[in-house]
């Protein structure tokens, strides 16, 4: 083998390293046969089967190494449901918004957000709060969000379960956890693009968490990690119906 074709193989073999870094990441959402109930206690054996995946800081985009900040995704779907599954650990849970569409990112929450079309522009975003407080919206333009109009979009069918292992509120103790369940109806995500969302839909997605423990700075964390916004539709992985 002469030196050109060396050069070759090495240049072939790096690409594919730094390429292969760069990919976006996948979750799989293991079917079940029994409706989940969203009660926010998560005890169905599909919970179990389920693989979980990390959030990771979205600053940085490193692994978040405090195990009491951690947060763990999964999913699950049967014939008519997407379910996502978040375990937020968290030693000072608290929520102060009690209306649906307020500005819940502004205090603690966890964000999904989906798209089921070939417009990367165009996707659901779903948060849930600790108080179980719901904003959910449809963006059509992630540079430039108009808030009061998007907030306008409501998931009818859509259906969070909320608990706390510690006390909702009181700053001065120390918490455990907090956990959501969503059920979020396949027919709900339908659009004038795609009018029937399934699982052999190709859906694209982000899972986020916002945190603001007492006396520390306000930290932020994400699946695939966007370095700022959490609107940036490029860095979404897939959801892979197993």
């Amino acid at each position: 083998m002469n030196i050109c074709n060396l050069l070759v193989i090495s240049t072939f073999l790096l690409l594919v390293h730094c390429t292969g870094n760069s990919s976006n990441p996948i979750i799989e959402a293991t079917q079940t046969s029994n409706p989940v109930t969203i009660d926010g206690r998560a005890n169905e054996p599909i919970w179990k089967q389920a693989k979980p995946i990390t959030l990771k800081n979205n600053r940085t985009g490193k692994e978040v190494q405090e195990s009491a900040l951690q947060t763990h995704v999964k999913a699950c779907y049967d014939d008519t449901n997407l379910y996502f599954l978040f375990k937020c650990n968290d030693p000072d849970i608290w929520a102060d918004f009690t209306q649906r569409d307020e500005y819940l990112w502004k205090e603690e929450v966890v964000e999904v957000f989906i798209d089921v079309d070939d417009n990367p522009d165009t996707y659901v975003e779903i948060e849930v709060s600790p108080a179980n407080i719901i904003f959910d919206s449809y963006i059509v333009d992630p540079e430039n969000i108009d808030v009061p109009a998007t907030a306008k979009f409501n998931l009818p069918g859509l259906k969070t379960g909320v608990t706390v292992q510690g006390t909702l509120n009181k700053r001065d103790d120390k918490d455990i956890s907090w956990t959501v369940e969503m059920a979020i109806p396949f027919e709900d995500l339908a659009n004038a693009t795609t009018e029937k969302v399934s699982p052999e839909t190709e859906i694209r997605l982000n899972f986020y968490r916002l945190d603001k423990n007492q006396g520390q700075e306000f930290a932020s964390y994400a699946w695939s990690p966007t370095g700022k916004s959490f609107h940036k539709p490029a860095v979404f992985g897939k959801l892979v119906f197993k």
